[in-house]
């Protein structure tokens, strides 16, 4: 009975150690198809085997034999059975051309990605510069306003400015005019002083003249 007991448990640790080692493994479908100069199984073969899925020209077909002449892309033509040939890819090529179709999507994907990221880094920075743009806008029209200000500012004071230049003009006017009035004022003084002099001497004269004539003359003692 234990002997009984311990062959079933060193038949269940091999069971177990086992599959603990074991492995998945698949039959592969990819086969080769000799390529023959002629119809048959007796003539000799010119391509050791072209593989599943080969893409080849149809040149004509035997139905007698169940050989078809085909060429190859590399261009060389022979005579394989015809039952090996469909219409349509095998499963190894569609999935060959599936893989290749998902990992150009897949590229694609992770272009599109990295273009999301920065077309997303792109709207950032371009809220960033909208945002600056703003405060300098903001900025701006206070200045404008300050411009405004100060430009009503030097207009008013401008016309200020140019009603002084008036005035001033108005009153250089009328000092040139006084000066004028003044320097005609001066000259009529002077003539008038000259006239009293030359009235004062003529009457000097006339009184020289005039009065030892009119003056009796004194009778000599020696006459």
């Amino acid at each position: 009975m234990k002997k009984s007991i311990i062959v079933g448990a060193s038949f269940l640790l091999l069971s177990v150690g086992s599959m603990a080692f074991a492995e998945t493994r698949y039959i592969s479908d990819k086969i080769y198809v000799p390529l023959r100069v002629g119809d048959s199984t007796k003539h000799r073969i010119i391509h050791r085997g072209l593989p599943s899925g080969e893409k080849l020209e149809l040149l004509e077909t035997n139905e007698d034999s169940g050989y078809s002449r085909v060429k190859t892309d590399r261009g060389v033509e022979g005579w394989l059975p015809s039952h090996y040939l469909v219409e349509n890819p095998v499963a190894r090529t569609l999935l060959n051309a599936a893989k290749q179709q998902v990992t150009e999507l897949s590229n694609s994907n992770k272009e599109l990605r990295e273009q999301l990221k920065s077309t997303t880094q792109t709207s950032t920075q371009t809220s960033n510069i909208v945002s600056e743009l703003e405060q300098e806008n903001t900025a701006l029209n206070e200045e404008l306003g300050e411009v405004k200000r100060i430009s009503a500012n030097a207009i008013k004071l401008d016309e200020d400015n140019r009603r002084l230049l008036e005035s001033n003009q108005m009153l250089a006017s009328e000092v040139d005019v006084l000066k004028t009035d003044n320097a005609r004022l001066r000259e009529n003084k002077e003539n008038e002083f000259f006239l009293n002099g030359a009235f004062a001497v003529l009457i000097g004269v006339m009184i020289t003249l005039i009065i030892p004539k009119m003056m009796p003359k004194r009778r000599s003692d020696w006459s």
